[in-house]
């Protein structure tokens, strides 16, 4: 005998096709989708106008109180990259908080900064600042010190300037990937009062960084041997070999004097750049530099050259 046929109960079944007449599930991961492009592209543009327009007030102040001149051309290519490197950082950083949550390490692994200092109100907020540049500051020591001894080839292109200014802040855009596994992940794993701190800290950074590489009158004096200051920094772009592998800090020179990587530079204001190598000119040889030495003029044949490092 035949079972009886199932009866109809009139519930759709939660099958593919169904979710789709009825827009759901697909739809709802759609707006997601287009919810965080959306947010995606807003942030690359806020990120990168946020570190454009202090570089660019920087180059303003180099025209003020200049020890060397160079003209807006001689910057173009090192703003591009500048640009570039921004929004590479964002498109990187933004899905570090999602991903922890994610993977369930966030609350397990996670370092309560915030929870401690909160109950201080202002003076806790202030104290939050100073603590996670000073973090920040010594993973970028150690950062600065594994580019030179092994992605050399990469941090080459940051070195090899010949006329140093804020513009040529940065270098390769493949270093973004280094400060984002010695500097962003770490960072991510500390909590904060809010999102608007890690832009702050990054602008503070980003403004010192065009600072140190400025060619200006202004400097710190007796201070950088605690801050670094545009001569301390210009030691470690510098061509001497008596210089080469010093004053690594970006913010703090007390990491460098700490672990004997200090070199003071009094009043000295040396030569910079790479000896066995040209200058990158343009975007595409930015981009290749890594992969494609360019010796100077006279310069001595690969292989026979000391390796002139210095710069962060």
């Amino acid at each position: 005998m035949r079972a009886p046929p199932p009866r109809r109960t009139g519930r759709v079944p939660l099958g593919g096709k169904a979710i789709l007449r009825r827009g759901g599930y697909p739809a709802q991961r759609g707006a997601k989708v287009l919810d965080y492009l959306l947010n995606l592209v807003i942030g690359i543009g806020v990120a990168t106008l946020t570190g454009l327009i202090p570089l660019i007030g920087c180059i303003v102040l180099e025209h003020v109180g200049p020890l060397e001149r160079y003209s807006i051309r001689d910057r173009v290519a090192g703003l591009l990259m500048n640009g570039v490197s921004m929004a590479l950082s964002f498109v990187l950083v933004m899905p570090l908080a999602a991903l922890w949550r994610a993977l369930g390490i966030a609350p397990a692994v996670t370092i309560p900064l915030w929870q401690w200092l909160e109950p201080l109100g202002v003076v806790g907020l202030a104290v939050q600042f100073l603590v996670l540049v000073a973090f920040a500051d010594f993973l970028a020591y150690w950062r600065h010190r594994a580019e030179h001894a092994f992605f050399w080839p990469v941090h080459a292109v940051h070195h090899s300037p010949r006329e140093l200014h804020a513009a040529n802040s940065i270098g390769h855009s493949l270093q973004t990937l280094f400060s984002l596994t010695f500097i962003s992940v770490p960072m991510s794993l500390i909590q904060m009062s809010g999102p608007e701190v890690p832009a702050a800290i990054g602008i503070f950074v980003g403004m010192l960084s065009y600072y140190i590489h400025s060619p200006i009158e202004l400097n710190f004096g007796p201070l950088r041997r605690v801050v670094v200051d545009n001569r301390f920094h210009r030691i470690h772009h510098s061509l001497e070999e008596r210089h080469f592998d010093k004053n690594f800090g970006i913010c703090f020179s007390l990491w460098d004097y700490l672990f004997g990587t200090a070199y003071d530079p009094g009043e000295e204001w040396p030569s910079v750049g790479l000896a066995d190598r040209l200058p990158p000119a343009n975007i595409r040889e930015f981009l290749v530099h890594p992969f494609v030495q360019s010796p100077a003029p006279g310069s001595t044949p690969p292989g026979e050259a000391v390796s002139a490092k210095g710069g962060a």
